[in-house]
């Protein structure tokens, strides 16, 4: 099976997040005052002193948040989506935006994915892979689309079924 690069993987994002929280944790006041200078670019904390989010009540769910936008994604929950996406072995079509991929899609057919600030055409032999059925009539109707679908309901079916395979895969 095709695995992400471990430094794209969402465990070694846990881990990464872990590490920053004992690090603004940490006794070691010049360690935890970088971790905080870090912090600063959530906005609960962008107005914030480093040493009021040193003092601040800081969750996994910041580290974790922050995690992600230090690796260009919008958000944790769209990282944990969209990384599993990405695998190594295809010879996809790549878009750095939706029209342009839109466009080769309705020229050449395929699925469209996202990718952080990107899009990526993929057959069905790559969403196989990952674990979905490409001929899941649900793909049909959201129009091969995951990045604009076409129905939302059917993208929060697929989205489910995503879930647990990503689920499946831990």
């Amino acid at each position: 099976m095709n695995k992400p690069h471990k430094a794209f993987s969402i465990d070694e994002c846990k881990i990464q997040a872990s590490i920053l929280l004992k690090s603004l944790n940490s006794k070691d006041q010049e360690r935890s005052r970088k971790a905080a200078k870090r912090f600063k670019r959530l906005p609960e904390f962008e107005n914030l002193t480093i040493e009021e989010i040193i003092q601040a009540d800081v969750k996994r769910k910041h580290a974790l948040a922050l995690i992600a936008i230090e690796k260009n994604f919008k958000s944790w929950s769209e990282l944990k989506c969209q990384l599993p996406f990405f695998r190594g072995g295809y010879l996809n079509q790549w878009f750095s935006s939706y029209a342009e991929a839109k466009s080769y899609q309705q020229s050449n057919s395929g699925f469209i994915l996202p990718f952080k600030n990107q899009f990526f055409i993929c057959d069905a032999d790559y969403i196989n892979n990952l674990g979905f059925n490409a001929e899941d009539n649900d793909w049909k109707l959201i129009g091969y689309d995951w990045a604009n679908p076409n129905s939302k309901e059917a993208w929060q079916r697929l989205y489910k079924k995503w879930m647990k395979i990503q689920g499946e895969k831990s």
